[in-house]
């Protein structure tokens, strides 16, 4: 177990520097080498990433963050991508020394005899390549980038991250995500998660997440449901109709959100002069925007709406079944849905 973790740790550093201006006395054996190791780690990434090898994971996952710094490896499962950043970035690399740039492509590009190969880092190398370059793209756009871009962008980004820090501990995730929140603008940081949680169930084949993705989905998912200033940030203030897109990919939100908006209808009152249902603080949800919210989930699918009618109805029963209105604000959100709800 110690050498590999010390293997691991070398090739950390090793991935560090490969930014620096040290490349400039490397020669073409020594970016072969280095390749060679990197591609090493991939089959040991491979061997390991399954089940039953956690102690594996856990203890390269404690050693990692202490070598290559910042620049370096910083979880298990970015091992499966070590052979393409190290590429990319000597690619990009101009202190590279002039025999090693020469060689490069064709310990890159071997040919199409390697073809068959699934350790050559062709596929990952092009598609990390791809993602740094519609990063770099947008933001030289800035405020011209159309905003969709942007965002589905981000959210790629944000899953080849979570991806990164991978395996069955979730804690690596919720830490980055907990970052993001603290530090990030936080409406953009909801609009990417929302993003994120759409990609899944993207219709168009091209664009649609890999079977991968899911667990990037679940981590975000749950680091969402189980962070109640998040949630109620989430809900409150994404638009109706895009937060009900969102719901309707994901039962466990779609639940959530429901709770969310019948705990802000208790904090409506009847104004007896208005004739209308009015907040009790400045910051509570208003009866029009309530009333969208759950219009737009009802719009959204099926499943939803029969939701939503259950439990309107439900409330609206333990609430002593009204019929008037503005008696009960259970009674009246039933009124206020469309007619074939």
């Amino acid at each position: 177990m110690e050498p590999l973790v010390q293997q691991t740790e070398r090739f950390s550093e090793l991935l560090a520097v490969s930014c620096g201006s040290l490349v400039s006395t490397w020669d073409a054996e020594k970016v072969r080498r280095a390749l060679q190791w990197a591609r090493y780690l991939l089959h040991v990434y491979r061997r390991f990433a399954g089940r039953g090898h956690g102690r594996v994971r856990e203890a390269l996952e404690r050693r990692l963050p202490a070598r290559g710094g910042p620049l370096g490896l910083r979880s298990f499962a970015a091992l499966e991508s070590g052979d393409a950043r190290l590429a990319l970035r000597l690619l990009r690399n101009r202190a590279l020394a002039p025999a090693a740039v020469r060689a490069l492509p064709s310990l890159l590009f071997p040919g199409p005899a390697a073809d068959h190969r699934d350790d050559v880092p062709q596929s990952r190398l092009v598609l990390l390549a791809r993602r740094g370059s519609a990063l770099r793209l947008l933001c030289r756009l800035g405020g011209d980038a159309p905003r969709s871009a942007l965002l589905r962008t981000h959210a790629e980004l944000l899953d080849a991250r979570l991806h990164e820090l991978g395996g069955a501990d979730s804690a690596a995730a919720r830490k980055l995500l907990d970052t993001l929140w603290t530090s990030g603008p936080r409406e953009h940081v909801l609009e990417v998660t929302a993003e994120a949680l759409l990609r899944e169930a993207d219709p168009e084949p091209a664009q649609a997440t890999d079977p991968a993705g899911a667990d990037e989905t679940q981590k975000l998912l749950s680091w969402l449901l189980e962070s109640p200033e998040v949630l109620a940030a989430f809900c409150r203030h994404l638009p109706a109709k895009r937060l009900a897109s969102v719901a309707g990919c994901h039962h466990a939100l779609s639940h959530a959100y429901l709770d969310l908006l019948t705990t802000w209808a208790t904090r409506l009152h009847y104004d007896l002069q208005k004739g209308a249902w009015v907040p009790t603080k400045m910051e509570d949800m208003s009866w029009e925007e309530l009333c969208l919210r759950l219009q737009s989930l009802c719009h959204a699918q099926p499943f939803l709406q029969e939701e939503v009618l259950v439990t309107l109805r439900s409330r609206k029963a333990l609430d002593g079944d009204f019929e008037v209105p503005g008696m009960s604000i259970w009674t009246d959100l039933l009124l206020a849905l469309p007619d074939d709800a």
